[in-house]
């Protein structure tokens, strides 16, 4: 890549990181306005969207991590994107990556949040169009967002010529690696906790499972702490409205884990504890299995293919092991999982 395609590619990405800075003052017009506009289609609680713009967007990636996602971005001759609604700043970076990719970008907003792409525009009035329906042709590319049943019927939808680079239905994990010492852990289940509070856990990246290398007896009280974090943060930190769906899923799951193991109260959610190598995969709405193992890795290789980020404390060692393991996920700290590098997709799984 020359050094003028570069500068090109890399001058139509400022007038969206512009956009989305003037959002996170809550006190200026646009973030006062883009508050209520936000709480009203994402569904999070007034101080679930402020928490999620403070932590989430990323407004002054690093110039190697723009540079990491322009280089790793192919060219084409149109972008399009279509965005979800589960994670409102998601619109941000995908919408960057169509800019790395093409100077012309079409953006479809989901139906049921719109407004984020909406806020990005009103910002940067011209880098990128919003339409109603994307209708990609031979040469261009589409990065698409949203269930694996979405993306398996845009894939058959699509012209020939036309380039997927889908991101389905994934999750987070969290792993630790032996017991840390008290003042340690309450730090690293307070990170957690907001980790599984961003967006009420309804991202891709959210965690949902925490394996942990220790004796049971441990273990278990560690999920009762981790259930105390989350109780106090939802203080802080309400949880929104979930849908009659949500809802559902969330009392069959308790009903669920009150008959496999135990099952505390953590706030507006719960944390089930299971049997040693048990897996219970938790309904979003800040919901955690935690499970005993000696083997995290033996136990997370069913489920690779889904794996987009793991949070990780213990020995390097083993986390070079993770990351070997799952080449696809972000492997991160704990409290970090929703803040991955402004490097490219959040999603590194192959598609």
């Amino acid at each position: 890549m020359s050094d003028l395609t570069y500068e090109a590619r890399r001058a139509r990405l400022e007038p969206l990181f512009e956009s989305a800075r003037s959002l996170l003052d809550p006190s200026s017009e646009r973030g006062r306005h883009a508050r209520e506009r936000l709480v009203a289609s994402s569904g999070l609680s007034p101080a679930g969207v402020d928490f999620a713009l403070q932590r989430c967007l990323e407004i002054a990636p690093s110039e190697p991590e723009i540079s990491a996602l322009i280089r790793s971005t192919p060219t084409a001759q149109v972008a399009h994107v279509l965005l979800s609604a589960n994670v409102f700043v998601a619109a941000h970076r995908a919408i960057a990556i169509g800019l790395a990719a093409s100077a012309e970008v079409r953006v479809r907003a989901s139906r049921r949040e719109p407004e984020m792409a909406e806020l990005l525009l009103a910002g940067a009035p011209g880098a990128f169009r919003l339409v109603r329906e994307l209708s990609p042709s031979a040469g261009d590319r589409l990065w698409a967002y949203g269930s694996d049943e979405t993306m398996a019927d845009v894939a058959t939808t699509l012209p020939s010529g036309v380039a997927l680079h889908a991101h389905g239905s994934g999750f987070g994990v969290a792993i630790l690696d032996g017991m840390p010492d008290e003042s340690d852990l309450g730090t690293l289940l307070g990170g957690l906790a907001e980790d599984v509070a961003l967006f009420d856990q309804r991202g891709c990246l959210s965690p949902r499972v925490l394996l942990v290398n220790a004796e049971p007896a441990a273990v278990s009280a560690l999920a009762r702490a981790l259930a105390r974090e989350l109780e106090q943060l939802a203080r802080r930190v309400p949880r929104g409205q979930l849908t009659t769906q949500e809802l559902s899923e969330q009392a069959k799951y308790r009903d669920t884990a009150i008959f496999m193991g135990e099952v505390f109260e953590a706030g507006p959610g719960f944390v089930s504890l299971g049997e040693q190598g048990r897996w219970l995969l938790p309904p979003t709405g800040r919901n955690m299995h935690v499970v005993a193992t000696p083997d995290p890795l033996a136990m997370l290789a069913p489920y690779r293919p889904l794996l987009t980020s793991c949070a990780f404390a213990g020995e390097p060692a083993q986390r070079q092991a993770l990351s070997r393991a799952l080449p696809g996920a972000r492997v991160c700290r704990f409290g970090e999982m929703q803040r991955p590098p402004f490097d490219g997709p959040v999603d590194l799984r192959e598609t």
